[in-house]
């Protein structure tokens, strides 16, 4: 199969409760794609079940990218998995999404068009190793990818820009800093820029990115990269549908209480408690 815009027709919105069992509440919206090939005598079309993932509200239909297959061993039947344009998820968070219902079979998930990035080895040599993003938590021993963070700040007022997560991806409507994978090709600070504009909206040079810190994890096989960036208070902040469902920018004292508060991302905390002096240092230079 190949990556395709489809239009699914919502039976279930997000939210809705099941006909036989009322108990059981949709977290997704779920529906189906009316087929191209034609059945039967009646002139008929046959009906594909499919999942609409990183959307936040009840639907009618969705016009979105067909991003993966959930495969049943046991049953002929398979669910498409559509997705916003320009929204990736790894095969686990796919996963985690559809396990609602998914648990009940015996079945995987087939990612289509995987994004792609470099592996690199724990100095950030490229290996000349295409690394898939459903790879990413089973990369073999010495192969790492690149994840970046930014932290975007007013320069009148010294605020800083913090975004909440869609309810359907792994740590729903918690809190977190702008940041993601570099893709294949693209270095730290091109990735740090396109994860700003595709999240946020905001367009940086990658130049004016300022370095923060960055270090090498070889349990999760990452490299982090992280940077400051400066704007002024009146930019325009445009979320990415399925990606962020809210933002605000937040004085630093109160981005501290929040960091440490079981309201932001776990793995940022971390990050963040290991580099808090300077962070702190590096943060109060342009506040």
């Amino acid at each position: 199969m190949r990556e395709e815009t489809v239009t699914v027709k919502i039976d279930h919105p997000l939210g809705s409760t099941d006909e036989d069992n009322p108990s059981i509440v949709y977290p997704i919206n779920c529906g189906y794609v009316e087929r191209d090939c034609e059945i039967g005598q009646n002139g008929e079309f046959s009906r594909q079940e499919a999942y609409v993932l990183g959307v936040d509200v009840p639907l009618d239909e969705f016009t979105g990218v067909l991003t993966a297959v959930a495969r049943r061993k046991d049953d002929a039947n398979s669910v498409w998995l559509v997705v916003p344009e320009n929204i990736h998820y790894t095969r686990q968070q796919l996963e985690e999404m559809i396990y609602f219902s998914e648990q009940y079979y015996d079945g995987f998930v087939e990612v289509i068009d995987d994004e792609i990035w470099d592996g690199y080895d724990c100095d950030e040599h490229r290996l000349g190793l295409d690394v898939k993003r459903s790879q990413a938590k089973s990369l073999p021993e010495g192969v790492y990818h690149v994840v970046v963070m930014v932290y975007t700040i007013t320069k009148d007022e010294g605020k800083i820009l913090v975004t909440q997560r869609s309810r359907n991806k792994t740590y729903p409507l918690k809190w977190e800093v702008t940041g993601g994978s570099i893709l294949k090709g693209e270095t730290a600070r091109q990735g740090a820029a396109r994860e700003l504009l595709e999240e946020t909206g905001i367009k940086v040079a990658p130049e004016d990115l300022i370095p923060l810190y960055e270090f090498s994890d070889a349990r999760k096989h990452v490299i982090y990269h992280s940077y400051i960036n400066l704007i002024e208070s009146e930019t325009k902040i445009k979320l990415q549908l399925g990606e962020t469902m809210d933002y605000k920018f937040i004085p630093y004292e109160e981005f501290i209480e929040m960091v440490e508060s079981e309201r932001f991302v776990p793995s940022e905390q971390k990050r963040y408690g290991r580099f808090k002096e300077l962070i702190n240092e590096k943060v109060h230079e342009y506040i």
